[in-house]
């Protein structure tokens, strides 16, 4: 953590404890102008970390991963020679990614057949001249890894991932109603089956699109941590269309979104076509049996947050409170938030915030990504070569009865 990260937490954090005293020493009469200047200033102090943060991840890129001490080195190899594998994975990687199977084959023969030893038992993609090549594992983890890290549903779903595509049949239980008995002595136990359900999860193929690079960029030594950079640009490709199938998609040659798998919990009153209030919160929040709502946390657009920020009860109390610290996220209504930018906006018959344990959304991936490499002549004769991400994955609520996440609709037009 960089020093001026360090001191706008401080800031923050004080900020932060100031408010909540001002809102805990006092029910209904206190200072509303000042805890308003205090959440208007957090909020330009997280913007200034956030801002912080991402200048130095960006430098942390710059950096090779020989030269961080931090990283730990994967179970039963010590750190030399977990460097020294991801050294070879990155070395032969990034010849392919810059001259194709040709610059791969005139590596030295000692790198060639260490390569070829670390993946023989991994996934193949049939590599060609000018087609699949196996993805370093730690390439595709941390292309999906940058895809959680945007937020939306895969940093709050279960993710479980496959070595292979068949369709899975994923059990799903309601035990919300059910209970044991009390017994007479000597009496026998009755029978009180659970009732199991099944939902499945198949696999369907995301694409990132092709990504041209020119010749003269994939050719420039200069450019160190090239990977990165096609890191960077694939993974927000495919972050933006699974995110959006994630989130409303229908099922049909994609997931099926978690709005569209949730049960409807509370429709706003007549009249409330592009607009809610604390109330309507509360309503959602308690269709959520309690078994669920231990674990449980909001989804929306940003829009929404940005009116529930101005939200207040009976007694002008914020239904948005920032954390205590800078450790501790904020909260609508006492429960954390996501930011998803593919729920609908407030419009009439609009289903625009979820509430519920969003880890009874399952996504499954199937093995890694696959990277292809293009240089037929729709590419060459504009001086580029072409690169193409592929995923493999599913996702659907596989909670029974779809208790466990709800959606509020507004009120239709």
């Amino acid at each position: 953590m960089s020093k001026r990260i360090a001191e706008l937490r401080k800031q923050r954090d004080a900020l932060s404890k100031e408010a909540r005293n001002i809102l805990d020493a006092n029910t209904g009469d206190y200072d509303e102008k000042r805890v308003d200047e205090i959440y208007a200033e957090i909020e330009q102090i997280d913007g200034k970390i956030k801002r912080e943060q991402q200048q130095l991840d960006l430098e942390a890129r710059l950096a090779t991963e020989e030269d961080d001490p931090d990283t730990p080195a994967p179970r039963g190899r010590t750190e030399p020679q977990a460097r020294a594998g991801d050294e070879v994975r990155t070395l032969v990687f990034d010849a392919f990614v810059r001259g194709g199977e040709n610059a791969v084959n005139r590596l030295p023969e000692n790198v060639l057949s260490e390569y070829a030893r670390q993946v023989q038992n991994a996934q193949s993609t049939g590599v060609d001249s000018e087609g699949g090549y196996l993805v370093p594992t730690t390439f595709s983890g941390q292309l999906l890894e940058a895809m959680a890290a945007r937020g939306g549903v895969r940093s709050v779903a279960s993710v479980e991932s496959t070595g292979s595509g068949e369709p899975i049949q994923w059990p799903t239980v309601d035990e919300t109603a059910e209970e044991g008995e009390w017994l007479a002595e000597n009496a026998g136990a009755t029978d009180g089956d659970v009732s199991f359900g099944t939902v499945m999860i198949a696999a369907h193929l995301a694409s990132s699109r092709v990504v041209t690079v020119p010749f003269a960029l994939l050719q420039d030594a200069a450019i160190g941590n090239f990977d990165a950079m096609i890191r960077r640009l694939l993974s927000a490709r495919l972050f933006r269309t699974t995110n959006k199938a994630y989130t409303v998609g229908d099922g049909a040659g994609k997931p099926t979104g978690i709005v569209n798998g949730a049960g409807l919990g509370h429709t706003t009153a007549a009249g409330m076509t592009a607009s809610f209030v604390w109330d309507d919160f509360t309503e959602l929040e308690h269709s959520i049996d309690p078994i669920y709502r231990r674990a449980s946390s909001w989804m929306f657009h940003d829009t929404v947050l940005k009116s529930a920020k101005k939200l207040k009860d009976a007694d002008g109390r914020p239904l948005w409170v920032p954390g205590v610290s800078s450790e501790a996220p904020a909260e609508v209504n006492g429960y954390g938030y996501t930011i998803n930018q593919d729920m609908a906006v407030p419009a009439a018959g609009a289903d625009s915030i979820l509430f519920g344990d969003m880890s009874k959304y399952q996504i499954r991936d199937v093995m890694d990504v696959t990277l292809f490499r293009f240089t037929d002549s729709a590419y060459t004769k504009k001086g580029q070569v072409g690169f193409l991400a592929m995923l493999r994955t599913d996702g659907k609520t596989i909670a029974a009865n779809n208790k466990a996440i709800k959606k509020m609709r507004h009120a239709a037009a």
